[in-house]
């Protein structure tokens, strides 16, 4: 366990890693954004779109499980940068032009890079920063998140305007600031990492133990991608409205992510971040947002919508990387993981291609309807299942405490 002191001493490190982490966010999202735009004005179709969203997350997949254990086992420094080069050498490939084959290509690519940045991201915070800071940490990621999500988003509408020209020698540069930020020498000092001969089967037997929290991501990341699919839908198809208010529905996450992570460093909100009664209430409002949107016709109240969920997704992040990053040992964070997104984000790339699919036998306004109804229904099940994972991991920290 880190004390006050390295706390300390790991403060600076820690904001470089952020802040790298997250321009290499806002790059991706800036990619995001513009060509999800582009695929719709361009081919007018919703399953077009839907491939954007479903090769970001395949790449995911793809790569979890080998990830998991090379984060685990190398310098989680050094991964950090040969990541972010390998980010910049996959923009260069926009060079050579964007028809779709490229653009998957690169979305494929570049999301699967992001997604280990992330991972690394979180074993070093595990590594640098003691339990009694994890929560204002978290709440630091999630404003600052949000910041950087914004300034994508809103980078990627300009990309529009801009219709291609220099999109891709901005895309390059961000990724060369990224990865500027943290080549310096690694002076981090870091918790000490229990050996666990066989870190695979530790980690296979706290997912066993905790499979009805899995679930339940499962099923909340499954339905949150319905907003990705069917976004430059709702707007260009149904409200027949241009990329300005396209662009404003798409910020109302992150914006709301901003205001979420600046409400919950203040002293009221910090004290209600452990309540499971407010997780399944911000569910249970989320899926009321989800039916709101659907029916909407005004397009700049979906941009309000969305912004009232990011305010809400921050606090359900802020409990749940809390509560994870707290519980799981520091020798196997990299593996747990991989492990985990990669069962919780499975869904993503399938209800992506189920959504886009099914657009083409039923109104996407409805499918998005039927989303909000089941995070309502699942909204009743969340104190359970978190006593449950509660429970879980104090049976096993007792049967192995080599572990921890």
């Amino acid at each position: 366990m880190l004390t006050s002191e390295l706390y300390h001493h790991n403060k600076s490190a820690f904001v470089r890693y952020l802040v790298s982490r997250n321009i290499a966010r806002f790059s991706n999202t800036a990619y995001y954004i513009y060509f999800m735009w582009e695929i719709i004005a361009n081919y007018h179709s919703v399953l077009l779109v839907s491939l954007i969203p479903g090769f970001s997350f395949l790449g995911y997949l793809i790569i979890a499980i080998p990830e998991g254990s090379i984060i685990d086992r190398y310098d989680r420094h050094l991964i950090y940068i040969i990541i972010n080069l390998m980010m910049v050498i996959t923009y260069s490939f926009l060079i050579a032009g964007h028809g779709l084959f490229i653009i998957y290509a690169v979305d494929f690519l570049s999301s699967m890079f992001m997604w280990v940045v992330s991972d690394d991201f979180r074993a070093l915070t595990k590594e640098i920063i003691p339990a009694d800071h994890m929560a204002g940490a978290q709440s630091a990621d999630q404003l600052s998140s949000g910041i950087f999500t914004l300034a994508g988003i809103l980078v990627g509408g300009a990309f529009i305007f801009m219709k291609y020209n220099y999109v891709y020698e901005l895309l390059i540069g961000i990724s060369i600031l990224a990865m500027a930020m943290i080549f310096i020498p690694n002076t981090v000092k870091v918790s000490n990492r229990s050996n666990v001969r066989n870190g695979f089967r530790s980690t296979f037997k706290i997912m066993k133990s905790i499979i009805p929290f899995l679930l339940l991501t499962l099923i909340l990341n499954g339905m949150f991608v319905a907003i990705d699919v069917f976004a430059s839908g709702l707007v260009y198809i149904v409200m027949h409205a241009s990329s300005i208010y396209y662009t404003f529905f798409i910020a109302g996450f992150p914006a709301g992510m901003l205001a979420g992570g600046i409400m919950s460093m203040h002293s009221i909100f910090r004290r209600h971040q452990n309540s499971k009664g407010l997780m399944a209430l911000y569910i249970f409002l989320t899926g009321i947002i989800f039916v709101l949107i659907s029916f909407n016709r005004i397009p700049i109240m979906d941009g309000v919508l969305t912004f009232f969920s990011g305010v809400i997704l921050a606090f359900v992040n802020i409990y749940i990387e809390t509560m994870v990053i707290n519980s799981i040992p520091s020798s196997i964070t990299g593996k747990f993981n991989s492990l985990t997104a990669m069962f919780s984000v499975s869904s993503s790339p399938v209800m992506a291609f189920v959504f886009g699919y099914a657009s083409g036998f039923l109104y996407f306004p409805y499918i998005i309807t039927i989303v909000g109804v089941i995070m309502l229904i699942s909204s009743f099940t969340v104190i359970r299942i978190m006593d449950g994972f509660n429970m879980a991991m104090e049976r096993i920290e007792k049967e192995n405490p080599e572990l921890f």
